[in-house]
């Protein structure tokens, strides 16, 4: 029985899932928190079935993409991938995306968590296996959410009270809000600045297949910044900033054609600044090295 070659170093990946996980991990970051894991896998997957199905077509325009050419490129169940197709455009709420939610969406819905006179939200005992929170948490959000995970939770963001004895639940607030609206505008706002670094990125992966000219896409760093100046180096470097903003804005003035015209294209620069002090590491970062 012949034995196997060890692999060459062109056969390593492991260079690539590393690349790929600082990509991900902001994302990653930012959903904790806010949408739950599971959420987040089910939106990569719906996303990468749908950047599958562009790739695809853009390889082979005249030729119609099958379910196995999506399902060997995306490594999915040809089931699975027309689950997601089928639901891309649905509406999410708030019990979609994250468990807390779900609880309290469960307790308004299911007639097990009612009150039979009123119809309203029962008032719940906290332990106990029939009509209880304790199984109201289990139901909704899994045996592995402890109740008094849920309760603190739940208590902190204001949607429960407890009883006057501490043994009982009520509802307060019907509607978990897993993010603040004081942050919605900030939010969408840094999306669509990620997905325009995300093209730059993009298109210059794929400018040697295309014969493409590179787009700018530079950083610039220290990581000899002495921690007393930090303070005034962002105020600073912001005023510096502020001043490219504004002669680029002249720029483009100069060029931009009227509305009516055919055959404009939208040109934009990014600009973002950022900062990493010791105290302040996270899991994934690393010094970057010019």
């Amino acid at each position: 029985m012949s034995q196997m070659t060890a692999r060459s170093p062109d056969g390593d990946v492991n260079w690539l899932v590393d690349a790929m996980s600082r990509m991900v991990r902001p994302v990653v970051r930012f959903s904790v928190g806010r949408i739950s894991c599971s959420a987040l896998v089910d939106l990569v997957r719906l996303t990468y079935v749908q950047e599958a199905r562009a790739y695809l077509q853009a390889q082979n325009p005249d030729r119609k993409v099958t379910r196995s050419a999506l399902a060997l490129l995306c490594g999915m169940d040809g089931r699975a991938i027309k689950t997601f197709e089928d639901s891309a455009n649905r509406d999410y709420v708030a019990s979609d995306v994250c468990s807390e939610a779900s609880i309290l969406d469960r307790w308004t819905t299911d007639e097990t968590f009612l009150d039979p006179d009123s119809g309203e939200p029962a008032e719940l005992l906290i332990h106990g296996p029939h009509a209880t929170f304790q199984r109201l948490v289990t139901r909704a959000a899994g045996r592995a959410v402890t109740v008094q995970t849920a309760l603190e939770k739940l208590l902190d963001s204001g949607n429960v009270e407890l009883s006057e004895d501490d043994t009982r639940v009520r509802l307060l607030d019907p509607f978990y809000q897993p993010v603040r609206p004081s942050e919605r505008t900030t939010i969408e706002a840094s999306s669509l600045a990620m997905s325009r670094l995300g093209r730059a990125v993009m298109h210059n992966i794929d400018r040697y297949g295309n014969n493409q000219p590179p787009w700018l896409q530079q950083d610039r760093w220290s990581t000899r910044i002495p921690s007393q100046r930090v303070d005034e180096i962002r105020t600073e470097v912001r005023s510096l900033l502020e001043r490219h903003i504004r002669e680029f804005e002249d720029y483009l003035g100069g060029e931009e054609d009227p509305p009516s015209e055919p055959e404009q294209c939208l040109v934009g620069v990014g600009w973002y600044y950022w900062e990493q002090c010791p105290e302040s590491s996270w899991p994934g970062a690393s010094s970057p090295k010019p």
